[in-house]
């Protein structure tokens, strides 16, 4: 399945909050028996795939695909050996282990995660691609049809002895504590294919306009955030990257005081539109207080201020839709209110 053709199942559902999400999630597996997996992504049209799977292009790589997809985890596998990566204290690790290992520290391979959680599934889904919907796979482990555990008996295995059975069924891999991340994120991996079909797998989508909402109640009701599930010194340093923004704690006070009241339905929009200014002027280019604020501005029908938000947000992101959207509609908007000023020779009330 190609990234285009991937789509959620008929019978997804979508959710704005946690509350929702959890019960969406119990609605669907009420009349199942088994273990049951989770996979968020941010992006919905995306495939389930491995990270090797995006890095060579699979799709593109012709009728060979699946051999130089084997061929390339069993090169990864075989140059960090030769590098003595898969030396772990007094442990020697096995491609699985190692794999693991390689993943964890940012290498492209051919695990596909999945947690036990549906909650950190759900950060992952929420954390990532912030304008787009997002969406949780689930998956019945104890479908024994379509799944298999790898037990002591197969753990050594070579890694392209577990692609031999891809079109009967997946692996299911539950890895030991091999780092902090494994027990605080409930891993799994699924292996088996460079991707899985999204067709006929349950699923639940998340809204890209809430993904900030449910972020906040995951953090501040359920302890899951960034630095609880990576709780180590990369998991540290990624979280203060270039790349990440740095909230103070008087941004966070503003701002936490305006996800509270739009969390509770406290829909005082002119208060909380205050207070996630006074957040934007400790950090001006704060891409989750601008999306906010310009949703707040659209709902107040300030259309300058629309605009202004807006212009702000495509400085940051060209290729935000929503501050397209809602900048076209402002414009339009304001300009209407002129041809009736024009008409009328004042203001329409």
């Amino acid at each position: 399945m190609t990234e285009k053709e991937a789509e959620p199942a008929e019978d997804n559902k979508s959710v704005k909050n946690v509350a929702e999400y959890l019960e969406a999630v119990t609605e669907s597996l009420k009349y199942e028996f088994g273990k049951f997996a989770f996979r968020g992504q941010g992006d919905v049209s995306h495939p389930i795939s491995s990270t090797a799977a995006r890095r060579l292009g699979y799709n593109k790589l012709g009728k060979d695909a699946l051999s130089k997809f084997n061929d390339y985890n069993s090169d990864l596998i075989s140059d960090a050996k030769l590098k003595g990566y898969d030396k772990k204290g007094n442990r020697i690790l096995g491609d699985l282990e190692l794999l693991a290992e390689l993943q964890h520290n940012g290498a492209a391979t051919a695990l596909i995660d999945f947690t036990y959680s549906s909650l950190v599934a759900l950060y992952f889904a929420s954390v990532n691609d912030p304008d787009k919907d997002g969406v949780v796979y689930i998956i019945n482990t104890l479908d024994f049809g379509k799944f298999q555990k790898i037990d002591s008996g197969k753990s050594e295995w070579k890694f392209k002895q577990y692609m031999k059975n891809g079109d009967a069924f997946l692996w299911v891999w539950e890895p030991s504590d091999l780092n902090n991340r494994i027990p605080k994120q409930h891993s799994l991996f699924i292996l088996g294919k460079p991707e899985i079909s999204s067709e006929s797998i349950k699923n639940i989508t998340i809204d890209a306009d809430k993904k900030a909402r449910i972020l906040y109640e995951l953090q501040k009701i359920h302890d899951v955030g960034g630095l609880t599930l990576f709780n180590d010194m990369i998991g540290f340093a990624s979280e203060n990257s270039c790349e990440n923004p740095y909230y103070s704690e008087e941004y966070l006070l503003h701002m936490n005081k305006a996800k509270s009241m739009w969390v509770t339905d406290n829909l005082n929009v002119e208060e909380i539109m205050e207070y996630v200014e006074k957040a934007l002027k400790i950090n001006p280019i704060s891409y989750e207080a601008l999306n906010f604020g310009v949703e707040l501005k659209h709902s107040l029908n300030d259309y300058p201020g629309v605009i202004e938000i807006g212009n702000r947000i495509l400085e940051i992101n060209p290729d935000n839709f929503k501050a397209h959207s809602l900048i076209g509609n402002a414009t339009l908007e304001m300009e209407k209110e002129l041809l009736r000023y024009e008409d009328n020779g004042s203001p329409s009330e």
